[in-house]
């Protein structure tokens, strides 16, 4: 009986060879798709970044955008109303760049924000906003920057918004003083 081997020790070693080669690829597998994972996020991130609204003019000269939702971003033009009765805020924006690169080389958010509202010629929207009080900053020349869908009533394009964020140049003049200025 001494004499008696296993067949399987010589086969063995291979088997687990197999087996380690067979859960490497596993893990090189995940690897690479989690790896595919995270780079398709940071490419995605980016460009979203790079176009993080479209002007009024981009919203309104598009006709495919009717009563969808949309980001879109305007200098506020004259003081906000507000209607106790109806719980509606009502405000006017002009166009303004969404291009960081276009508005340094106007001389800044503030400038941008002032020229847009000074130029007659500048295409405007109006915004409603319903249960929504005024904001603080929601101001006259303030950058209002908008999540809601564009309507068509009576002539007019009007911008239902559900979501409004606000940049205020002149809040930050001690911290850009060349770009506030103006």
């Amino acid at each position: 009986m001494a004499e008696i081997q296993w067949e399987k020790d010589s086969a063995l070693p291979q088997q687990r060879l197999a087996a380690r080669r067979t859960g490497r690829w596993k893990f090189l597998l995940a690897g690479v798709v989690i790896l595919g994972a995270v780079a398709y996020l940071l490419f995605s991130s980016t460009l979203l970044g790079a176009r993080y609204y479209v002007t009024v003019e981009e919203l309104i000269n598009d006709e495919t955008m009717l009563n969808k939702t949309a980001r879109v971003a305007g200098a506020v033009d004259g003081d906000p109303v507000f209607n106790p009765d109806t719980h509606e805020l009502t405000f006017v924006v002009a166009n303004i760049p969404n291009d960081n690169d276009t508005i340094r080389e106007q001389g800044g958010l503030a400038v941008v924000l002032h020229n847009a509202v000074e130029n007659p010629d500048a295409v405007r929207m109006r915004v409603v906003a319903r249960e929504k009080e005024i904001p603080d900053l929601l101001q006259h020349e303030a950058q209002a920057i908008m999540s809601g869908r564009l309507a068509f009533e009576n002539g007019e394009y009007v911008f239902y918004a559900d979501e409004i964020t606000l940049k205020c140049p002149t809040r930050y003049e001690e911290d850009v003083p060349d770009q506030a200025a103006g």
